[in-house]
């Protein structure tokens, strides 16, 4: 039965959390756990310790996101420094109207994220592999993104200058709009997932780097005390 090796628990955080899944992108999860410790076998790309705790320390954690933001249908949007395929993939599964990019400057991890969107048939998801601050140059993909996630990548100043290139240029109110219990994002914006103090980081930031916002979103779901993701953040940057 689609589903039946996604962890019950998983499911049912998700659920109560606003977030139903079919049994198809529940299935297409569980094809990517597998494809993806697969190839962890071969190529590093998560530790072992994080392999035994994959569902919640990196598919729950990248979709946790979508608790907190409601993202419009048929954005596009970059996964910088996607490693093997998070927080990209999974939302691509959860959310197949949005168009994603995986971005990674190894190419022995992109080879990988390639190899699981073709086994996966998501026809949405493309793979490219560059630096930050040339790729948008030689894709052609200055200005062309409504959102930059990037998880456990880089301080916050340099994924501010890394992303500024690929956002769009945004003429809209520099807030973000709540719809019900979400966050609409209304003008395009960097993301970053990370934990721990930011404090500092994100003063820093301000002085380097001219942005039009920062908020941080503690990410404090139902079941993440529970699961030791109580202090995992969102930091949105109007940039």
């Amino acid at each position: 039965m689609a589903g039946t090796d996604v962890p019950l628990e998983f499911q049912k955080i998700c659920k109560r959390n606003g977030l139903s899944l079919s049994d198809s992108q529940l299935n297409l999860l569980a094809r990517f756990v597998d494809g993806l410790i697969e190839w962890n076998t071969k190529i590093n790309l998560i530790s072992r310790r994080d392999q035994e705790n994959i569902w919640v320390s990196h598919v729950l954690h990248s979709l946790a996101l979508l608790f907190y933001l409601e993202l419009p249908g048929g954005i596009r949007i970059l996964d910088l420094g996607t490693g093997g395929g998070f927080p990209g993939i999974p939302i691509a599964i959860v959310r197949p109207d949005v168009n994603v990019v995986l971005l990674d400057s190894i190419q022995k991890k992109t080879r990988v994220v390639l190899d699981l969107v073709e086994r996966l048939g998501l026809t949405r998801v493309s793979v490219w592999t560059g630096r930050a601050e040339e790729i948008h140059r030689t894709k052609g993909a200055g200005g062309t993104f409504d959102l930059v996630l990037a998880r456990a990548v880089g301080g916050l100043s340099d994924l501010v200058r890394w992303s500024r290139p690929f956002l769009k240029v945004s003429h809209a109110s520099p807030e973000l709009l709540l719809v019900g219990p979400r966050i609409m994002l209304s003008s395009p914006v960097l993301v970053a997932l990370k934990g721990g103090d930011l404090e500092k980081e994100i003063a820093q930031t301000k002085i380097k780097e001219p942005v039009r916002f920062i908020r941080t979103m503690r990410m404090s779901f139902e079941g993440s005390f529970e699961l030791g993701l109580e202090d995992k953040k969102a930091v949105i940057v109007g940039i």
